[in-house]
């Protein structure tokens, strides 16, 4: 009796999670995960892209036609175009890689005449996957960023 009692309970715990799941990716925008979270726009590091890791359910692990793009609030006129996407089955994590070198360049170029050297932003990715089956998702998402634009060091020209 008491294992059918919590069997119930947990049955009834798991529908209204996947109930609570399906509300929030109804209205489509979900919270994502954008690495790396600070972007320095004179980074020289080794990493090729900027990733945007997304919860999403795919029917299969293989991407072959995607079209995303990422943008930031307060930044005008900046979009930019994904390089890449991969799909994990375990996590159920799609990746979306930008450039990260273009990406730096277009923030440069963007906050070019702006007196800023440190700012939080609301980075937006938008757009949709198609999986090997056919399957399109579209999303969309966001994340808070820290920008910074390091000024020259004193004594430096």
């Amino acid at each position: 009796m008491f294992r059918t009692m919590r069997s119930r309970i947990l049955l009834a715990g798991v529908l209204l999670v996947a109930a609570v799941m399906g509300v929030c990716l109804a209205d489509g925008i979900i919270k994502i995960n954008i690495n790396p979270h600070k972007i320095v726009l004179n980074a020289q590091g080794k990493a090729d892209s900027i990733q945007a890791n997304i919860p999403i359910v795919l029917t299969s692990a293989y991407i072959p036609d995607f079209d995303v793009s990422l943008s930031f609030d307060g930044i005008a006129d900046l979009v930019a175009k994904a390089e890449s996407a991969r799909y994990c089955v375990i996590d159920n994590m799609l990746i979306i890689g930008f450039d990260r070198a273009s990406l730096q360049a277009d923030l440069v170029d963007a906050l070019a005449g702006l007196n800023v050297t440190n700012m939080t932003t609301t980075a937006k990715v938008v757009g949709s996957v198609t999986d090997d089956n056919g399957v399109t998702k579209e999303f969309e998402g966001w994340d808070k960023v820290k920008i910074v634009k390091p000024g020259k060091k004193p004594g430096k020209k």
